[in-house]
């Protein structure tokens, strides 16, 4: 049976989808098989960062109302990672939540682990999306309004006797101004368990543009941070401080300009490369390869 990881958020714009991909890729490196579910209906965003946006012909929506088969709408993006995107068309006010949920539960069967992007917030959305959880990951940024969202959601599933949750915190730095340490968040959420602590990232933040966030090696610094989640997740044992403190960039020297992002992605997709370990299929290849089958089928 699946592990179903619902990550969320109190507000949008920190990170969830980021989290979603980059954790499927971890996870998958580490032999585990992730199905990885974009729940944000109207508004999907996951298949951009996997490269996948032309592959999409068919969406959960689909699925759900029997006009597909599930493996026709699933998509094979490397080996251990498989999506199931959200419909660009239909809202939650279109969706049956029983419906979906039991689509995602069947569905999630056949993996190690089921990671859903949800809907931010506190609405009715995110209640259908985070109830088939076993685990919720809140991704924090390091500013008041998200710690004060997150507060929000925190004491909603208080509410609701859902202590099943984690905070993740991301976009992380050491000591730059206007952006709160790891101890100001901790001391105003008071969580119960940090699931992670993830550096701001400049390479990563390169490679999410261009859909290609699974071309990046594990010793880059944010991969290096999440592959402590990896291990919270199968021990139950909290990354530890020095773990992730060592990587936290400071707020001196970490301006660039577009073109040097690029270079940057471009060294960790060389780096990538050389690696020996798995590798994933090239994103561009199979992108190419998609739209020649689908003006084919035309």
């Amino acid at each position: 049976m699946s592990h179903i990881i619902a990550i969320a958020s109190g507000k949008g714009g920190v990170g969830k989808t980021l989290l979603t991909a980059t954790l499927a890729v971890a996870l998958a490196r580490r032999n585990r098989s992730v199905l990885a579910v974009d729940a944000d209906m109207g508004l999907r965003n996951l298949d951009l960062l996997f490269g996948s946006q032309d592959d999409v012909l068919f969406d959960i929506f689909d699925v759900m109302k029997k006009r597909c088969k599930a493996s026709e709408a699933i998509i094979p993006l490397e080996e251990g990672i498989d999506f199931l995107a959200a419909s660009q068309k239909k809202t939650w006010e279109k969706v049956d939540p029983r419906t979906f949920q039991y689509t995602v539960e069947k569905l999630s069967s056949d993996y190690d682990y089921t990671l859903m992007d949800c809907p931010p917030g506190r609405d009715k959305s995110f209640k259908y999306a985070t109830a088939l959880g076993d685990r919720i990951f809140f991704v924090v940024e390091p500013t008041w309004t998200s710690l004060r969202d997150t507060g929000r959601v925190m004491q909603f599933c208080n509410k609701h006797k859902n202590f099943a949750y984690d905070i993740i915190f991301n976009n992380v730095y050491k000591d730059k101004p206007g952006y709160l340490s790891v101890d100001t968040m901790i001391d105003s959420l008071v969580p119960e368990t940090v699931g992670g602590v993830l550096p701001h990232d400049e390479v990563i933040h390169a490679a999410a543009q261009e859909g290609m966030i699974a071309d990046i090696p594990p010793t880059n610094p944010f991969y290096a941070a999440l592959a402590g989640t990896v291990k919270y997740l199968e021990t139950q044992e909290e990354p530890l401080r020095e773990e992730w403190e060592s990587l936290l960039p400071t707020g001196e020297g970490i301006f660039f300009a577009p073109d040097q992002s690029a270079a940057l992605f471009e060294t960790d997709k060389a780096a990538a490369a050389t690696d020996t370990g798995k590798h994933p299929l090239s994103v561009r290849r199979r992108m190419r390869q998609s739209l020649s089958w689908r003006r084919s089928r035309r």
